[in-house]
């Protein structure tokens, strides 16, 4: 069988003939056309197959959602900072910085930088309190 189709190509002439483009293209659409028929069979055996063993949920009844309470806001106490205090903290923040700066190895010159402005961390409490 296999000497007959290499006869029946070697009947049908050169490389690039006509016939033998004519005979690619058929074995392309051939071979197209088998791969996408066994992709449309193993569509529909699984389609079966979800259909035979997964189980329709049960359709539940739900309740009406409970109103949620409205959040209560609570406002933060304002206090206001003393301004004879304002100015040795401003000084001790500065100095802090101006330490550290120099435990690293920088260098600060006087005047290099100053502290503008300042806000407490967690709330206001004190830095020192436990």
């Amino acid at each position: 069988m296999l000497s007959l189709t290499a006869k029946a190509l070697s009947d049908l002439g050169g490389a690039f003939s006509p016939e033998r483009l004519a005979l690619a293209g058929q074995m392309t659409l051939l071979g197209m056309g088998m791969i996408f028929a066994v992709l449309a069979l193993l569509w529909g055996v699984l389609t079966i197959f979800k259909l035979i063993f997964v189980r329709p949920e049960k359709k539940k009844v739900k309740a009406a959602p409970a109103p949620k309470p409205e959040p209560v806001v609570v406002p933060e106490p304002v206090v206001a900072p003393a301004a004879s205090n304002d100015a040795e903290l401003i000084a001790v923040l500065t100095a802090a910085i101006a330490a550290y700066e120099a435990s690293q190895g920088n260098e600060v010159a006087p005047g290099g930088f100053r502290v503008v402005s300042f806000r407490r961390a967690n709330g206001g409490k004190a830095w020192n309190s436990k």
